[in-house]
């Protein structure tokens, strides 16, 4: 499943001298597919428009077997984990399953091939793998969203972001078809802007995303709704969970009175704003609880309760079970 001679495309770019380019995927088993195959074929696209095979890639898993992705597909892998070749990119793609997947093994050879100062990269949960390996303290890292409180809170020296992806000697993507843009970004480093332009209008692709975008819709969209006061209260409160704000507070930072806030509130998300930021809370610590190993105690601090007892009443009347119940039936295995 290597690439080969590329079919040559009706319209194509000038080719510059660059001599081919070589990646190598990772696959751990449940990998997300959605991700891995965004992030290959802009490689195969690129060789199309050049007329000649710029770049090339093999597939790995960790014994060389086959390994089955998130939709049920199995893929066979050219062979096992090995030694990168020189100038080679080593990208690990990851899933849901990816803390099981930690094995000693494969940490001591991802920290090997970083010591052989090889660039390894990440897509979806391949980026747990390198933070288990010690590979991205001190780096940023592009998480998903929905993981990227867990993900904070279990490696607290890695600069966690939401934003779209991360390029430099760790590229990662939180998973989806944006690791499609970061590949088209690691193809400009080598062929300059026109070259990914072209690739993505030959996949129908609405533009090139940057590193600063947003994984996510923005809160207008979320929400429905256009008020701008309420757009910089819900912000403000997102990036306020663990230590939380009084209702004068709020009302200060919508720049308003706390009747005024109240108003505001019912009218477009139908509930008051102590009640929506306790649920945004909540929304936090049931995440915390099914991605990560912290304790009742820890959750609740995280979240900005006072105490655990108090949290777990809390949660129990949002979700209709104790907070200790979810951890045991829906907390992840330890890897």
């Amino acid at each position: 499943m290597t690439s080969h001679s590329p079919i040559r495309a009706a319209s194509k770019i000038s080719p510059q001298p660059v001599g081919e380019a070589r990646f190598a995927f990772l696959l751990l088993d449940g990998f997300t597919h959605l991700a891995f195959a965004s992030a290959l074929e802009p490689l195969r696209v690129a060789n199309e428009a050049l007329g000649r095979p710029a770049y090339g890639w093999r597939l790995l898993s960790e014994t060389g077997g086959p390994v089955t992705c998130s939709n049920g597909m199995t893929i066979l892998a050219d062979g096992p984990m090995q030694p990168m070749g020189r100038g080679e990119t080593l990208i690990v793609v990851g899933g849901r399953g990816a803390r099981r997947q930690a094995s000693d093994r494969l940490l001591g050879q991802l920290r090997r091939e970083a010591v052989r100062g090889t660039r390894i990269g990440a897509l979806c949960m391949g980026s747990y793998i390198l933070a288990r390996a010690g590979l991205l303290e001190g780096e940023e890292c592009a998480v998903h969203w929905e993981l990227a409180d867990a993900f904070a809170e279990e490696f607290p020296r890695i600069n966690v972001t939401r934003a779209a992806f991360t390029l430099g000697r760790r590229p990662t993507a939180p998973g989806g078809a944006v690791a499609a843009d970061m590949m088209l970004h690691l193809i400009a480093a080598d062929h300059g802007a026109e070259l990914p332009a072209r690739l993505a209008d030959l996949m129908v692709c609405n533009g090139v995303r940057s590193p600063q975008s947003d994984q996510t819709v923005s809160l207008q969209s979320r929400y429905g709704m256009r008020n701008p006061r309420l757009v910089k209260v819900l912000r403000f409160m997102e990036q306020t969970l663990e230590q939380p704000l009084t209702a004068a507070e709020i009302a200060e930072a919508a720049g308003m009175s706390i009747r005024q806030t109240e108003r505001l509130f019912t009218r477009y998300v139908k509930m008051t704003p102590m009640a929506f930021y306790a649920r945004l809370r909540l929304d936090k610590a049931h995440s915390l609880l099914m991605q990560t190993e912290l304790s009742i105690t820890e959750v609740a601090v995280a979240c900005g309760f006072q105490s655990s007892s108090h949290f777990a009443k809390r949660y129990r009347a949002a979700f209709g079970v104790n907070p200790r119940h979810m951890r045991v039936v829906g907390a992840p295995a330890a890897a």
